[in-house]
């Protein structure tokens, strides 16, 4: 079974049509939290959520130190569905998928320096919405 579910995918795209930005939070080994907004974030599949790093400085030493990190959707029928997704990290600065991930962002932006790719392996999801089943897995 995917951990991304059609569900969760379509909040996803949703959010990235509504929204300018997603919530990507990390911590450092020390547990200092950080959250930053993305603008480039998609499902890659139903395993994996990308991210394209254009200006990651804390967010990048933070999963140096720590490889786990947290994204935040939001979308659905009423427009305040949202679903949170927690994984593993790891980042490239080359490969096949880095190339097709860096191709993408310039065509969004050739100005984006696309300097590396962030893969989240998705290990879990929570319904983050207002109301009783907020903060049930999903």
């Amino acid at each position: 079974m995917s951990t991304i579910t059609p569900y969760i995918k379509s909040l996803f795209e949703q959010h990235a049509n509504g929204a300018r930005f997603f919530a990507l939070a990390t911590s450092s080994k020390k547990c200092i939290p950080n959250v930053v907004p993305i603008g480039f974030l998609w499902v890659a599949n139903d395993e994996e959520i990308w991210v394209i790093d254009n200006y990651l400085n804390k967010t990048l030493k933070n999963i140096k130190e720590n490889p786990v990190a947290s994204v935040y959707a939001m979308g659905g029928e009423t427009g305040k569905e949202c679903v949170q997704l927690k994984g593993k990290c790891t980042y490239f600065t080359s490969g096949e998928d880095y190339e097709a991930a860096k191709e993408m962002a310039h065509k969004k932006n050739p100005g984006y320096p696309a300097k590396g790719l962030l893969k989240i392996k998705v290990e879990c999801a929570f319904d983050t919405t207002p109301g009783p089943s907020a903060g049930k897995r999903i």
